[in-house]
């Protein structure tokens, strides 16, 4: 690799959805010959750990939390999180400042703007990194600026959204914050607040590819100096540029694949397997849970549906054994996703329709079943399903329930149904894009090497 050229600095939100996408870039611009060191504020102390295959160092510092309490606090009590990872953070940079290598750049999330403002403060050059789409950012953009405004009562005067380079969008389509004023508070005031300090950065990376957002993308050149940068999954799935490079890990967080989970898929007929997952954060009710599990139980594919241990007892009674014993599914702890989707007995992908999960069957090729539930999701599936058409959207009622009958009816759909026939060939086109933008000389990797060349 060389010896290190410069020195950058990650610091992403810690939730895994948005850890995976900087760990992603900090790979890329480690083996351009910088030296990255990755941040992640926890409650949990590490050791700092230096990653064998990159020049990659992973460091915790203090998120205010204790280490009985649930990652997630952080998003319900913001003030605690931002006063006391302000504090660590100033920290960190102070003594790296110092060090025989001083970083000369911040990559950071948007989610933190806190962050920005104490970078500032030490004179680095400072990288505002989008790990969601331009499509979600700019609702949240207009938001900020009072160009949309937030209806006081959702069912008062429903209405369709108009936002430039858009199509139109109905209530069900904006995230969830946006359909009522005051319904999610905290979260409101998270994303929101991403655009406070923006201006004050001297570039914006996107975790999406200029093919997919042309529209959403060329209004946003005339605004900010923008860069697109993605899509970010690992590189066995993309380019192959990367080898070394199979899954969201650095060396010590790896996760063997599940071989039992991939054992099962090896027989079964090409394009023959619902996929069902709902990612590391959403948690359906357990009348919504059963719901899903007689609906893909009734469909009659053979399914591979991914439940965490804290889901599993919402399953009915008997529904784990009675698949493995009849072998028409398989309920998994956890599967090994890039695997899975990348594996040819996938048919379709039930999901919540988080970006991660959106660009990973994209640039595998698999079609959607989309059940989004919240921020960016319901904003995700109107443009899989009417924008990019590479899937369904399930119907649900006024309390945002989804029935067993509209889940089969969408599989339905996707797996044997004439639309599923061109959903398939409109993922395939949007695959080989994908593949295209960070291949070399894509558009993606063109604005990855002038960002690099910035610090080399």
């Amino acid at each position: 690799m060389g010896e290190a050229k410069g020195h950058l600095v990650f610091f992403p939100y810690p939730l895994q959805g948005h850890i995976n996408p900087m760990i992603q870039l900090s790979k890329r611009l480690s083996k351009k010959g910088l030296t990255v060191s990755l941040i992640i504020a926890s409650n949990n102390h590490r050791e700092p750990y230096t990653s064998d295959e990159y020049s990659i160092t992973v460091h915790t510092i203090h998120d205010g939390f204790l280490p009985h309490e649930h990652p997630l606090t952080k998003a319900k009590d913001p003030l605690r999180f931002n006063d006391a990872t302000t504090r660590s953070f100033r920290d960190f940079i102070s003594r790296q400042m110092l060090s025989d290598n001083p970083p000369k750049a911040l990559i950071y999330d948007p989610f933190m703007p806190f962050a920005l403002d104490v970078a500032k403060d030490f004179g680095l050059y400072v990288v505002a990194y989008f790990t969601q789409p331009w499509l979600a950012s700019l609702i949240y953009y207009h938001i900020n600026e009072g160009t949309y405004d937030v209806p006081v009562d959702r069912h008062e005067n429903p209405t369709l959204a108009s936002f430039p380079a858009f199509p139109l969008l109905s209530q069900k389509d904006l995230p969830s914050f946006a359909c009522e004023k005051g319904s999610y508070p905290l979260l409101y005031d998270l994303v929101v607040s991403q655009f406070s300090n923006l201006l004050r950065a001297d570039c914006i990376l996107c975790n999406t590819f200029d093919q997919l957002e042309p529209k959403v993308v060329k209004w946003m050149d005339e605004q900010w100096p923008v860069k697109n940068i993605g899509p970010l999954v690992p590189s066995k799935f993309l380019d192959n540029r990367l080898p070394e490079d199979k899954g969201y890990d650095l060396g010590d967080f790896k996760t063997e694949p599940d071989e039992s989970v991939l054992k099962w898929l090896e027989n079964k007929p090409a394009k023959s397997v619902v996929y069902v997952a709902f990612g590391t954060l959403v948690a359906l009710d357990e009348k919504q849970m059963k719901e899903v599990a007689v609906a893909i139980r009734e469909t009659g594919y053979k399914f591979l549906w991914s439940v965490r241990d804290s889901e599993r007892s919402k399953l009915p009674s008997g529904f784990v054994e009675e698949a493995l014993e009849k072998d028409c599914g398989l309920v998994a702890k956890w599967a090994p996703q890039l695997e899975v989707l990348a594996h040819e007995s996938i048919g379709c992908f039930v999901t919540h329709c988080g970006w991660n999960s959106t660009l990973e069957a994209l640039c595998l090729g698999v079609p959607l079943v989309g059940m989004p539930q919240w921020t960016d999701q319901p904003t995700n599936a109107k443009f899989i399903e009417d924008v990019w058409k590479i899937g369904v959207r399930v119907k649900t009622d006024e309390e945002g329930f989804v029935s067993k009958e509209e889940i089969e009816r969408c599989v339905a759909e996707v797996m044997e149904g004439e639309k599923g026939k061109e959903m398939r060939k409109n993922v395939e086109k949007l695959k080989v894009l994908a593949r295209e933008a960070i291949s070399e000389g894509g558009s993606s990797d063109k604005n990855i090497n002038e960002f690099a060349a910035i610090f080399t």
